[in-house]
């Protein structure tokens, strides 16, 4: 073998062996870190005047993230003015009401079970929604703004690209189904339904999560 090739060799394995170790140190300064992030998306649901369709959505995150897992803390707020539903009153009529936004709180634990550049990942958890100041003709109907708060259970998948500190993603969100409510006002639930969301954003790490001894 020349000298020529013996030195090409020679400088393919270190340049191996150096990738190799980048790629390491990049995946293990992603445990224990904190992210902050923002997404944007579309919110698919639908109410008891309205067949399911998607409106435009914006909201932000917190990522804490260990080794293979984490937690995820969000809030996000859907908006389009004039949105209709209805429920059913005291006396066994029907109240219309609109609205234009519907706010939602996130809080869900998070595996990541493949580590790499690209990195699939899985969320279970809960939170609470909140249809904001439904009105009745023009006025606020205490009755409806009840009605269209609930809780619920939600399961989310997404997939993410990581660079450094920052990663890319995309990501899917399906909630239960709002459980029927009755009150001494009305009955019913402005949202009905399941609710789906697909969104993608960025999310920045802040840091180290924990402290290293």
């Amino acid at each position: 073998m020349s000298r020529l090739c013996r030195s090409m060799t020679m400088f393919a394995l270190l340049a191996t062996v150096a990738a190799t170790e980048a790629t390491a140190q990049d995946l293990a300064s992603d445990n224990f870190r904190l992210y902050i992030g923002g997404q944007a998306g579309a919110f698919v649901y639908r109410t008891p005047n309205q067949t399911r369709g998607g409106i435009p959505m914006v909201g932000g995150h917190l990522l804490i993230k260990a080794r293979r897992s984490g937690l995820y803390i969000g809030v996000e707020e859907a908006f389009k003015k004039n949105q209709q539903s209805s429920y059913m009153d005291a006396s066994g009529g029907t109240q219309n009401v609109t609205f234009t936004d519907v706010r939602r709180f996130t809080f869900a634990l998070m595996a990541f079970p493949v580590r790499g550049a690209a990195t699939p990942y899985f969320g279970l958890g809960g939170g609470i929604m909140n249809v904001i100041s439904p009105k009745n003709g023009t006025l606020d109907d205490p009755i409806a703004s009840d009605l269209g708060s609930t809780g619920f259970g939600t399961f989310m998948a997404g997939l993410q690209f990581r660079v450094s500190g920052v990663s890319a993603f995309g990501q899917y969100q399906i909630q239960t189904i709002p459980k029927f409510k009755a009150n001494e006002g009305g009955a019913g639930r402005l949202i009905n339904g399941t609710v789906h969301s697909l969104a993608g954003g960025v999310r920045i790490s802040l840091g180290a999560a924990r402290e290293e001894m």
